[in-house]
């Protein structure tokens, strides 16, 4: 899984997003999902688990850390060493 951050503006350190604090984020998300079941958990039980409906989740999930100057611009989940899917923003 990759994600990408996207801003004009950086802030004082010189930094759009600490990338300890995406790591954070992305450990919660990610801890939600790993070693599960996937379709036995919300929303992949009414939702099927394909890498796209995978890589939408953890996008609309990283927004909500999303600061004034740095949003979520791309997540892709990798099915193989060959076969990827990416959410964008629009």
């Amino acid at each position: 899984m990759r994600a990408a951050f996207c801003g004009t503006e950086l802030d004082k350190t010189g930094m759009l997003f600490d990338f300890t604090d995406i790591k954070a984020h992305l450990d919660k998300i990610m801890n939600y999902l790993d070693h599960q079941f996937l379709n036995d958990i919300p929303p992949f039980d009414a939702v099927n688990p394909t890498a796209e409906n995978i890589a939408a989740y953890i996008f609309s999930e990283l927004k909500k850390f999303e600061t004034p100057t740095a949003k979520v611009c791309e997540v892709e989940v990798w099915e193989s060493e060959t076969s990827s899917a990416a959410v964008t923003q629009e």
